[in-house]
C-alpha cells in the first residue's frame, strides 16, 4: 500500500483505510505506541500505557520519600563552553 505525508500544525498524518486497521484490531481514540527503528515507523497496541498527562507531577519530598542515605553533592566539569552557553 502506498500512503501520501501531510502536515497539519507541527504533526504529520498518514491517511490509512479503515479496513488497515480493523484487520489488526486497532480502535479510534486506542493509545498505541510509535517507535522508529532502523528508519522504519512502528505502530504498536500500548496495553495499560500511561500517558505523562494522566500522572501528576510529583514534589520534590514525594520523589525522596523514603530515601534514607545520606545526600552528598558531587561536582561535575561540564567542560569549556562550545557554543553561546552562559556560565
Amino acid at each position: 500500500m502506498t500512503a501520501t505525508i501531510k502536515r497539519v500544525d507541527d504533526n504529520y498524518i498518514v491517511n490509512m483505510p479503515a479496513s488497515f486497521f480493523k484487520n489488526i484490531n486497532f480502535k479510534e481514540n486506542e493509545h498505541v505506541q510509535i517507535i522508529e527503528e532502523y528508519g522504519k515507523i512502528i505502530i504498536q497496541k500500548s496495553e495499560n500505557i500511561t500517558l505523562l498527562t494522566d500522572t501528576p507531577r510529583k514534589n520534590i519530598a514525594e520523589l525522596f520519600e523514603g530515601y534514607e542515605d545520606e545526600y552528598e553533592s558531587v561536582l561535575i566539569d561540564w567542560g569549556a563552553p562550545v557554543g553561546k552557553e552562559i556560565w
